[in-house]
């Protein structure tokens, strides 16, 4: 049976999806928390590193993970070159929180650095994921970024950065595209999800993403 488990540190959501012997990691967080992360993981046979869109906070530990576990790392085609640098695409921010969000981001990018990678392959819209071992597949939700996707297994679904729920259950509070980002709320409730589990935050119920 699949699961989604959460994996938290600090300000950071990395999750495992869990099938049996066969495990995912979606995310993988900022540099800072890697001995956290590879301490978390000790219970898990890492095969695949799935990551839902290219900032470094979800992709600083990626190469570290494969190289542990020997797992295959993907990612949407959109965000591959984000991936190699995030100072190569320029995003915006709605309200105080946002703009907040916005400057510490900005900040953070230019002084934080991780090791880049070439995919092994990429995720893509409808994507069935059972041949990783698990029962899932893929959902695009470009917006925050070009190539933000989400994963939607175990009765929920992974979001990336499309929600938050920091300060409160909010839509993305930075993005390259928020029309995008508001579109995508509706291809997210249309999952049937029970849970959805953004990037940043505690999860968000059904009912919570129905207000949004």
């Amino acid at each position: 049976m699949t699961k989604i488990i959460p994996l938290r540190f600090g300000g950071d959501n990395c999750y495992i999806i869990e099938n049996g012997e066969n495990a995912v990691l979606v995310d993988t967080g900022r540099p800072a928390i890697r001995e956290k992360l590879l301490c978390a993981l000790a219970p898990w046979k890492v095969r695949y590193v799935l990551l839902t869109h290219g900032h470094f906070d979800h992709v600083g530990n990626a190469v570290c993970i494969a190289k542990k576990y020997g797992a295959k790392i993907a990612i949407a085609q959109e965000d591959e070159s984000l991936a190699q640098d995030n100072r190569t695409r320029a995003f915006g921010s709605r309200g105080l929180i946002g703009a907040f969000i916005r400057m510490a981001s900005m900040a953070a990018i230019k002084k934080t650095q991780f090791e880049t990678f070439t995919p092994d392959f990429y995720l893509q819209d409808g994507q069935k994921l059972d041949e990783l071992g698990i029962d899932a597949r893929v959902i695009a939700l470009h917006g925050h970024t070009a190539g933000s996707v989400g994963i939607v297994a175990g009765g929920g679904c992974i979001a990336g950065d499309t929600i938050m729920n920091m300060g409160g259950v909010s839509r993305a509070r930075i993005a390259e595209d928020f029309a995008g980002v508001d579109e995508c709320l509706d291809k997210l409730r249309k999952t049937g999800a029970e849970w959805y589990y953004p990037g940043h935050g505690k999860p968000v119920s059904k009912k919570q993403m129905d207000r949004l």
